[in-house]
């Protein structure tokens, strides 16, 4: 049997991994590990990011940092 779920089904928390799966996969595209993170706050997504160590060259280029960055930049601030 095939559950079909919509996205509108899904809570706040699913819709975020869901988020995060898909940074990952977009990671094996240019061989990286597939890892994502997504920053939120107030249930507002500020940051979504892979890995991109391999594509950027970039030792510093993990998924988590990557997605603190674009937070910080989306607020204008480094306080998150």
């Amino acid at each position: 049997m095939l559950l079909v779920v919509e996205a509108n089904d899904l809570s706040p928390d699913q819709r975020y991994m869901d988020l995060a799966l898909e940074q990952a996969r977009r990671c094996l595209s240019w061989g990286d590990v597939p890892i994502g993170a997504v920053v939120v706050r107030d249930d507002e997504v500020l940051g979504a990011a892979g890995n991109e160590r391999e594509r950027l060259t970039d030792p510093t280029g993990h998924a988590e940092i990557l997605a603190l960055q674009e937070a910080a930049r989306r607020i204008g601030s480094w306080r998150l």
